[in-house]
């Protein structure tokens, strides 16, 4: 069994800081946090080889979505964004933006701290609010 290109909440939650310790320069550090992320993925039915798989997974390429304004095409329903695209239509409407209100600032925010996945699912509602957010910031 591997994990998803989705791990569940508790093991992402589980496995972010022990990842952030493999850069740590204390040699016992970097081993107890090997050997923690290895326990912890056996757990989930899982191995490092998962891990690196997830990683560079390809994101699927999904049409229309980049933010440049002659490309862009407003589509309804739920969609997958690729990292980067994400990554870039969030950029986009926070260079665009000098205020946002708290609401979709804190919408924006949760979006770019899911940005470290290969793939993001956006639900209808959270997809029009985003495309909504890049045409009034931008006028696209």
């Amino acid at each position: 069994m591997s994990i998803s290109p989705r791990p569940p909440p508790n093991l992402k939650l589980k496995l972010a800081p022990l990842l952030r310790m493999q850069a740590s320069d204390n040699d016992g550090e970097l081993a107890n946090a090997s050997r923690a992320i290895t326990r912890l993925l056996q757990r989930h039915g899982a191995d490092w080889h998962d891990v690196v798989e997830v990683l560079l997974a390809e994101p699927p390429a999904a049409a229309g979505l980049t933010p440049d304004a002659t490309t862009w095409k407003r589509s309804s329903g739920a969609v997958d964004l690729p990292r980067e695209q994400l990554i870039a239509l969030i950029d986009l409407v926070e260079e665009h933006s000098s205020f946002l209100p708290l609401k979709s600032r804190e919408f924006v925010a949760s979006l770019r701290s899911r940005a470290w996945r290969p793939v993001t699912r956006l639900t209808p509602r959270q997809w029009d609010w985003l495309q909504d957010l890049i045409q009034q910031t931008t006028g696209k």
